[in-house]
């Protein structure tokens, strides 16, 4: 596809989801998981991830609105969308597409610890620890960026006005495609 440069192909996608879903049943040692997708970014990452973890898996999905300012650290409208979710004394894995800012990250796992988990893990597609703006970190990520250049990305979920999301790969949608 033009206008898009591949930074992970789909083969090196799978490698990692297999790699990350082996440590997550190890760490959960075959007991029920609750797993939570943040919308709409981490749909295809979590379909893939649940299909190979072993044991018990419930699936919901919740969606948060956050309007970020440069001045201040951010605020929450709201959270848009939240399941019916039970989670006391439960397992839970909370799933994202791109860990940025951390700051939805932080209102998030805020709001299902409220509810008292046995456990709560997170995951992400993406890491990008160079742009938090608070100190929350990730318990699995398939990948880690080190640098801002890796520009907007696109591809296994991930998408600019809800296009791209189906591509197999993770790509860095070039500056004059995004438009």
């Amino acid at each position: 596809m033009t206008g898009i440069s591949v930074l992970y192909s789909a083969d090196q996608i799978g490698r990692r989801v297999d790699e990350l879903a082996a440590a997550i049943s190890e760490d959960f040692a075959g007991e029920r998981i609750s797993v939570v997708g943040l919308l709409e970014d981490s749909f295809v990452f979590m379909a893939d991830l649940i299909r190979k973890l072993d044991g018990e898996v419930l699936c919901y999905f919740m969606k948060a609105d956050v309007a970020e300012q440069e001045d201040t650290v951010s605020h929450i409208k709201r959270i848009l969308y939240y399941p019916e979710l039970e989670v006391r004394g439960e397992n839970v894995l909370l799933l994202g597409g791109v860990l940025d800012t951390g700051i939805t990250l932080d209102y998030v796992t805020k709001h299902i610890l409220q509810g008292g988990p046995r456990l709560l893990k997170i995951g992400y597609l993406i890491d990008k620890p160079f742009s938090r703006r608070i100190s929350i970190n990730a318990d699995y990520a398939a990948f880690v960026l080190d640098s801002a250049e890796s520009g907007y990305l696109v591809g296994c979920g991930l998408g600019r006005d809800n296009s791209f999301r189906h591509l197999s790969y993770l790509g860095i949608l070039e500056k004059d495609a995004r438009t």
